[in-house]
C-alpha cells in the first residue's frame, strides 16, 4: 500500500502529509485552498488530482477536514469518495466529527464494499508536526490491521477502541475534557495573576502538583508564556467540537453541568473576537471579562402572541435569527408556551438597551408576529446532582 490521497491540508494535514512522505509513501494531496497543495508539492508531494481521481487511483485516503459539514460533503456527495472509490480503497477520515457521521459514512462505504475508519487525532499541530499525535480509530480490525502501519507515520499512540463511530465518540471525550482544563488554567492563571504571583513560577509548581495537566503544560510553554496566541487549535474549533459533544451527551442521557458552561464561555470568548485565536486564549478572554466595567446580565423577553397567522408564516425566520444569535454566544435559552400564549428568550447582554436593540430585529417583532416586553432576569439555578 503506497499511494495515499490526502484530503484537508491545513494546520494538521499539511505537517501529517511530510511525515507519511518521510516514510516513504507517495502522497496525493488535495485542498480547497491552492496555497496549501504548492507547500505539499514543495515537500515532495503530487497534486492536481480532483476528488474523484484520487478514489479511482488511490490505495487510502486520508481526511482531515475542520466542520461535520465538510466531512458529510467530501463522503456522501454524488461524486463523493463512497461514490467513486474503487474496489480495495480504505478510507480513514482524521476529522472531529459526531459519531452519527461516523457510522452513516461508514454504512454507505460498507454497502459498496468500501472499508471505513474514524480515526480522528490528538497532539495538536505540534504533534502533528512530530509525527506524536494520538489516533483513536473506529472500524473493522482487517481494515485497521491494513490502515496501521500508515497511522503509525503520523502517530504514536494508535489505538483500535471498536466499531466505526467509536474512535468519534473517544475524541469527542477527549476533547470535552481539553475545554474544561482549559478553562480551568484560565480561570487559575487569571487568579495567579490578579493576586501578584510569579506566573513561570506558579505554572512550574502547578505542573509538580495535583493541578497538572497536558493542557496546562501546553498553553503555558506554547503560547501563554511566550505571549503567541497563533492558532494551533483556534477557539471556534473547540467550541465546535463541544457542541459536538453536547449533542453526543443529550443522545445518550448524560449531563454536562461543566462541559455547559464552557461551552457558554467559548460562545462569548467568539463574540467578543477570540475566535481565530489559539484556545489558550481563553486565558485572555477571562482577563478580559473581568475588566468590563459592566458584567454580562440575563435579560427575559416575553413575545405575547399578536397575529397567530403571521406567526406560523415566519416562525423559521424567526428560529433562524436565534440559531444567529445563539452561534454569537448571545442567547441563553428559547421555547414557546403550548398553550399559544406566546413565547420567552433569554439573551445575554451587558444592558437592557443591548439586549432591546436585538429583540428589536426578530422577525416576529419587525413582521409584527408578536410583541415584547423585556425583564433583566437573575437567574438562579438549582443544584445539578
Amino acid at each position: 500500500m503506497k499511494k495515499i490521497g490526502f484530503i484537508g491540508l491545513g494546520n494538521m494535514g499539511l505537517p501529517m502529509t511530510e511525515n507519511l512522505i518521510k516514510a516513504g509513501y507517495e502522497v496525493y494531496g488535495l485542498n480547497r485552498s491552492k496555497p496549501a497543495e504548492e507547500r505539499l508539492a514543495a515537500l515532495g508531494g503530487r497534486v492536481g488530482y480532483d476528488r474523484a481521481r484520487l478514489a479511482a487511483e488511490m490505495d487510502l485516503i486520508v481526511t482531515c477536514l475542520p466542520m461535520p459539514a465538510d466531512v458529510e460533503e467530501v463522503y456522501l456527495a454524488e461524486n463523493g469518495l463512497v461514490a467513486a472509490g474503487k474496489p480495495g480503497l480504505i478510507l480513514v477520515d482524521c476529522s472531529t466529527v459526531n459519531p452519527s457521521l461516523s457510522r452513516r459514512i461508514g454504512e454507505a462505504a460498507d454497502a459498496r464494499g468500501i472499508p471505513f475508519l474514524d480515526a480522528p487525532v490528538s497532539g495538536g499541530t505540534t504533534g502533528a508536526a512530530a509525527g506524536t499525535l494520538s489516533i483513536m480509530v473506529g472500524g473493522e480490525e482487517d481494515a485497521f490491521k491494513q490502515a496501521q502501519p500508515i497511522l503509525a507515520a503520523m502517530g504514536k499512540q494508535i489505538d483500535h477502541v471498536g466499531a466505526v463511530g467509536s474512535g468519534s465518540a473517544v475524541k469527542l471525550v477527549n476533547q470535552l475534557m481539553v475545554g474544561i482544563h482549559t478553562q480551568a488554567v484560565s480561570e487559575g492563571l487569571a487568579l495567579g495573576r490578579q493576586v501578584g504571583l510569579d506566573e513561570a513560577q506558579l505554572v512550574q509548581v502547578l505542573l509538580a502538583s495535583f493541578a497538572s495537566s497536558r493542557i496546562l503544560d501546553r498553553h503555558y510553554r506554547n503560547h501563554i508564556g511566550p505571549g503567541r496566541f497563533e492558532a494551533g487549535f483556534a477557539v471556534k474549533l473547540l467550541a465546535k467540537d463541544l457542541n459536538l459533544a453536547a449533542e453526543l451527551a443529550a443522545q445518550v442521557g448524560v449531563g454536562l453541568p461543566a462541559g455547559r458552561r464552557v461551552r457558554s464561555l467559548l460562545q462569548g470568548a467568539i463574540r467578543e473576537g477570540f475566535a481565530e485565536q489559539d484556545m489558550s486564549a481563553m486565558l485572555n478572554y477571562q482577563i478580559h471579562r473581568d475588566g468590563q466595567p459592566e458584567p454580562v446580565k440575563h435579560f427575559a423577553v416575553f413575545l405575547p402572541m399578536k397575529d397567530p397567522e403571521l406567526s406560523v408564516k415566519h416562525r423559521e425566520e424567526h428560529l433562524q435569527f436565534l440559531a444567529d444569535r445563539r452561534s454569537e454566544g448571545k442567547l441563553h435559552a428559547n421555547g414557546r408556551f403550548v398553550d399559544g400564549a406566546g413565547g420567552l428568550v433569554i439573551y445575554k447582554a451587558r444592558s437592557l438597551d443591548e439586549a432591546a436593540s436585538w429583540v428589536k430585529q426578530d422577525p416576529y417583532v419587525v413582521l409584527g408576529a408578536r410583541g415584547y416586553e423585556i425583564h433583566e432576569w437573575d437567574i438562579v439555578l438549582a443544584d445539578e446532582a
